[in-house]
């Protein structure tokens, strides 16, 4: 049976906060403690605009067999160099097309809310629910010259 593990090991020696962490999670199914069995690949993808651009679109692609009902974990890296450009990240509805405003608020179904930026080698590991497609996945590149992301969704 297959078993996907994350580590996550960190440290810091900010004054005042010096913390140690060392978590080993084991993805499981949802309400079973059996590990979950599936993955996309590992995808790259390079953009070359600062247009927003649907990494995950739920019910397509890479991400059609993903359902609400089942456990998924979502990584996305920002693997380029350049310390000074980012992805936005973002969670919305793919659907409303042009009508859609960017990185809004989450109450109104034709917006996306905004996650967070990851700067040069940061990385995310989330759940993600394949809900419907208010939980599309965006991203969305700071500068237009060549930026690499890569994702990766493991579920069951």
């Amino acid at each position: 049976m297959a078993i996907i593990n994350a580590t996550i090991t960190m440290s810091s020696d900010v004054t005042g906060y010096n913390t140690s962490i060392n978590k080993l999670m084991t993805m499981t199914k949802a309400g079973t403690l059996a590990g979950l069995d599936q993955a996309t690949g590992l995808v790259r993808k390079t953009l070359t605009s600062t247009n927003e651009v649907d990494l995950l679109v739920v019910g397509a692609g890479v991400v059609a067999d993903v359902s609400a009902t089942k456990a998924a974990k979502l990584y996305i890296k920002n693997v380029n160099s350049d310390s000074s450009q980012y992805f936005t990240v973002g969670l919305g509805k793919a659907s409303a097309g042009a009508a859609k405003q960017a990185f809004a608020v989450a109450d109104d179904v034709n917006r996306s809310v905004e996650i967070g930026r990851l700067y040069s080698g940061d990385w995310l590991l989330i759940p993600w629910v394949a809900a419907s497609d208010e939980h599309d996945v965006f991203v969305k590149p700071s500068v237009s010259t060549s930026m690499v992301i890569e994702y990766m969704v493991f579920f069951e």
